[in-house]
């Protein structure tokens, strides 16, 4: 057999390619389909998870947050490091609860600088910079609200502690501090 005949019989096999191709794309436009996954999805033996129940998040109505979230707007003081903050009153009373959370809060956060009792002798101290004494006269004239917002804000080598240390918490870091230094019993 020539090479003749084989060659016009390949070159109708792949005329048919092309054919059967565009045969295919033409079904489904008339089927509706637009995409691969809607055609496919019309075989009924392929699987391709088109019909299982599916969730669609933005068609329920929103939840509300679970109880004892941190907000992420809205909700927090403007105190900070630039406004007068001598009249500033805690409006936390130093009881039990709030004293054994600003301990805890304390113990969390300001030991590693300022030490278990507040003498600026935490574990780090010897590599940076001390931290002020929080039991000396000069911490001791500083307002509550500046206590608080030097948590808030952070100042000098201290960090900010704002997004750790939250609203009403904060001002059981100032309750404790006072305990501390011996305003608060």
């Amino acid at each position: 057999m020539s090479d003749a005949p084989r060659a016009r019989r390949g070159g109708r096999r792949a005329a048919r390619l092309p054919l059967a191709a565009a045969a295919l794309g033409l079904a489904a436009a008339a089927g509706g389909c637009t995409t691969l996954d809607n055609t496919i999805a019309r075989v009924p033996w392929f699987t391709t998870m088109s019909r299982q129940v599916a969730v669609r998040p933005f068609e329920a109505p929103p939840r509300l947050p679970p109880d004892g979230s941190v907000p992420t707007i809205g909700t927090e003081d403007s105190l900070d490091m630039t406004t007068d903050l001598r009249n500033v009153v805690n409006p936390v009373p130093p009881t039990a609860a709030s004293l054994q959370r600003g301990e805890i809060l304390f113990n969390t956060y300001c030991i590693v600088c300022h030490g278990p009792a507040g003498h600026a002798d935490g574990t780090v101290v010897p590599k940076f910079v001390p931290p002020p004494d929080l039991t000396q006269d000069a911490t001791k004239a500083r307002s509550d609200g500046y206590l608080y917002a030097m948590i808030k804000q952070g100042r000098g080598i201290m960090p900010r502690y704002g997004d750790r240390i939250r609203g009403a918490d904060r001002w059981d870091v100032v309750n404790y501090v006072r305990k501390l230094q011996g305003v608060v019993p």
